[in-house]
């Protein structure tokens, strides 16, 4: 199991909300962080770090085309 980092982009707040999962491995974060990122309408991104190294980015379709 690694230990990811994952950093929550929410519109109600100005910085990012950190959580911290154990999980096997790359695949299975950008998993959770795509459920994560599904389960509040409020929350607009989701990074993925495992210790100094982004792994991905899970992102809202709408705020994507709005780039």
């Amino acid at each position: 199991m690694k230990l990811f980092a994952l950093y929550v982009d929410d519109d109600r707040y100005s910085v990012p909300t950190l959580f911290t999962v154990d999980l096997p491995d790359d695949a299975s974060a950008m998993t959770f962080a795509s459920e994560l990122l599904n389960s509040s309408p409020h929350y607009l991104a989701v990074e993925v770090w495992d210790g100094e190294q982004r792994v991905g980015k899970a992102q809202d379709l709408e705020d994507k085309l709005d780039d």
